[in-house]
């Protein structure tokens, strides 16, 4: 039978090939069961959550122009124009939800289609800048800015 050293950092256990961690480490590296995650979603949503981000998220009207904009924009990402699966796509404020008036959330022309790099990226790119730059990042600019960060 053959054998590998536990992949714990400094533990020197031989142990079967098939297994990972030996009998001392491989409690430490289970995935929580669901009775912990539950816990920890609900303690999330609790205590750190916007909960008016996450009632407008949820809502009716969200749901249905988010499916409209997906369609109207062909699944494809805004910056890249590859295509992006139906499960994956996001519609994203091209100006965040967060800095417009409650009667803006739901302008379909500040709405766009990205993939979860590109809007990781723009995500990383918009907590650098203040509220004041970003009521004013055009559609054109972000296209621009991402275009760069993404190659």
């Amino acid at each position: 039978m053959k054998l590998h050293i536990c992949h714990e950092v400094g533990c020197q256990a031989l142990i079967p090939m098939g297994q990972r961690y030996c009998s001392e480490h491989v409690t430490q590296h289970q995935k929580p069961n669901h009775a912990v995650r539950s816990a920890r979603n609900r303690e999330y949503n609790m205590y750190y959550r916007d909960q008016t981000a996450n009632k407008f998220y949820h809502s009716k009207e969200w749901k249905k122009i988010r499916q409209f904009v997906a369609a109207r924009d062909y699944y494809l990402d805004a910056v890249t124009g590859l295509p992006v699966s139906n499960d994956k796509i996001i519609v994203d404020h091209i100006v965040p939800r967060r800095v417009l008036p409650v009667d803006k959330w739901l302008d379909m022309d500040n709405l766009w289609c990205l993939s979860p790099t590109t809007h990781n990226t723009k995500t990383k790119i918009e907590q650098s800048l203040d509220q004041n730059q970003l009521k004013h990042c055009s559609k054109r600019w972000w296209i621009k800015v991402l275009s760069e960060r993404t190659k």
